[in-house]
């Protein structure tokens, strides 16, 4: 019983609950009076997220049993669970996402929206059959799911009333940086991990990014992706202070020159970001000097501290906002 819970990523299915509710609990439904999704649906919409990608990790596990074998992460060693066992998990997961995730979209008159859901499953197996061992398409692949994941709050809850509410296009925007920074976050712990198991991919002939290029070119990959992301904090934090900087004159309406409040630019939200960008700064230097496996497996630690850290800059910007 325990094999079976531990091959599903408890704890990674339930950083995507929390993520999925942070999105919904401190963005959506605080600048969206009636969105698509009530809480019931939008609960059921989650758990068809949490059941594709549980079955993602069961599919991604099998095809990996010689590569874990070498590297010492076989979820089927010692007869702890069957693959045939592990088949049938998978199924029944996949099976019950695409029929909650139909009565999700047909409650919302959005019943296209199931093929998202459904080329989904598609990908995820391709990923773990194929494409994990092809030459940086799995990495997109991978990071571009978790993305996706993201983008599918926006298509489920905001899409269906976006002409309903005025700030759905700001919401729009949000939500795109948002999955943006996951998107390469992601990607950086992607080229890590195979980093890290390179001598299982080389065992299997895999066409991974270290294989290809080598680790020390594959390491200015992941430091090029670093930087990209603390260019884009640096973005906002100019935006911040341009709007901390900025005031309107007032007198006309009786009051004299008052400051703008815009979501995210207050004095504690600027303090987050800039925590978030301290992380990004340390990340860089522990990457330059990374030399050994337990360093790139930090680092890849580091690399899911600061997604989460990201991503729960959204309650913090909305409680500082409404204070």
């Amino acid at each position: 019983m325990l094999a079976k819970i531990m091959i599903i990523r408890p704890l990674n299915l339930f950083i995507i609950l929390l993520t999925m509710y942070i999105f919904k609990l401190g963005l959506v439904n605080l600048f969206i009076q009636n969105s698509a999704l009530n809480s019931l649906n939008y609960f059921l919409f989650v758990i068809a997220t949490i059941f594709i990608t549980a079955a993602g990790y069961i599919i991604n596990d099998i095809y990996d049993i010689k590569t874990d074998s070498i590297n010492k992460k076989n979820s089927f060693s010692g007869n702890k669970l069957s693959i045939k066992s592990a088949l049938t998990q998978y199924t029944i997961f996949n099976s019950l996402a695409i029929l909650i995730i139909t009565y999700v979209s047909y409650a919302i008159n959005q019943i296209a929206l199931t093929l998202i859901f459904i080329l989904t499953i598609i990908l995820l197996w391709l990923y773990s059959k194929v494409l994990k061992s092809t030459f940086l398409l799995g990495n997109l692949l991978v990071s571009g799911i978790i993305a996706t994941s993201i983008i599918n709050i926006f298509l489920f809850d905001i899409l269906p009333v976006y002409n309903l509410n005025p700030s759905s296009e700001i919401l729009l925007k949000v939500i795109l940086i948002f999955s943006f920074f996951a998107f390469i976050t992601n990607l950086k712990r992607e080229i890590i991990k195979d980093i890290v198991d390179i001598e299982g991919d080389k065992a299997i002939n895999a066409n991974t990014l270290p294989i290809r290029i080598g680790v020390k070119t594959t390491k200015k990959i992941l430091v090029t992706l670093t930087t990209v992301l603390i260019i884009m904090v640096s973005f906002w934090q100019y935006f911040q202070y341009s709007v901390k900087k900025t005031f309107f004159d007032l007198s006309s309406f009786g009051d004299n020159i008052n400051q703008i409040v815009i979501w995210g630019t207050d004095f504690f939200s600027i303090t987050y970001v800039f925590i978030i960008q301290i992380l990004l700064f340390c990340f860089l230097y522990l990457c330059l000097s990374a030399n050994f496996k337990q360093d790139y497996i930090k680092l890849s630690l580091i690399a899911k501290i600061i997604m989460m850290i990201g991503i729960l800059a959204i309650p913090v910007f909305s409680i500082s906002y409404f204070i």
